[in-house]
């Protein structure tokens, strides 16, 4: 008689276990899976916030350009912040379309091989030239304007540059475009002188009598030369 009446409290109470088990380990998972959300959430919300960062050409103009400045006066030689500024440079310029606005029309006569060849000169020039320009004991004060659209993957910003030894300020104007890997600079204009337009007046000759030979032996020879910062 004793079995018959305990044997089905002992079922119920495994069963009452096996629930409270069942539960506690839906909790378990229901706790893991909020978890996962939050951290996911966190991740999207840090992404979204990178992502507005990157997508804002003046914030990132801004940082470039402290960067540069950063370096710039900080004591070194113009070679020597050549060198350092080289891979910030490259990742804030579009050198592959400065070169290719600069040489102008006679681009498309070169083979892939001198096209190579005059953007890896071009570049090391103008990152030469930036840092002879730049390098100096006085920072200067850079204020930024409001961006201008030029087209839906272009801008530009206005800067008025400011130096501390009380000389007339003066307008530098940065042209960007939005590439995959961001905003990169493709022109600058100083006090409404485009550095690109300048460039192709020098290179049309070149091209017409040369080619791209003429186009790399003056290149090749302006980097054998003393930095010139008015070059």
């Amino acid at each position: 008689m004793t079995n018959s009446k305990t044997f089905p409290q002992a079922v119920i109470n495994r069963r009452m276990k096996g629930s409270i088990g069942r539960i506690r380990s839906r909790i378990y998972e229901a706790r893991t899976l909020t978890a996962v959300a939050v951290i996911n959430l966190s991740f999207v919300i840090c992404h979204l916030s990178f992502a507005a960062a990157q997508a804002d050409p003046v914030a990132q103009l801004h940082s470039e350009v402290d960067q540069i400045l950063a370096l710039a006066y900080s004591g070194q030689s113009t070679e020597t912040l050549a060198e350092r500024a080289r891979p910030l440079l490259e990742k804030d310029f579009s050198f592959d379309l400065v070169t290719r606005q600069a040489i102008g029309p006679g681009w498309r006569q070169f083979t892939a091989g001198d096209q190579q060849k005059v953007t890896d000169l071009f570049s090391r020039l103008v990152i030469r030239i930036y840092a002879a320009r730049v390098v100096g004991t006085q920072r200067p004060t850079i204020t930024y304007g409001k961006t201008v659209t030029l087209a839906p993957d272009r801008c530009e910003i206005p800067t008025r540059v400011t130096t501390p030894n009380g000389d007339k300020p003066y307008a530098v104007v940065y042209r960007l475009i939005n590439l995959p890997g961001g905003w990169r600079i493709y022109d600058v204009l100083i006090e409404g002188v485009s550095f690109v337009a300048n460039y192709r007046a020098q290179f049309d000759d070149l091209v017409r009598r040369g080619g791209a030979a003429a186009v790399i032996k003056t290149l090749e020879a302006k980097l054998a030369e003393p930095i010139n910062p008015n070059s």
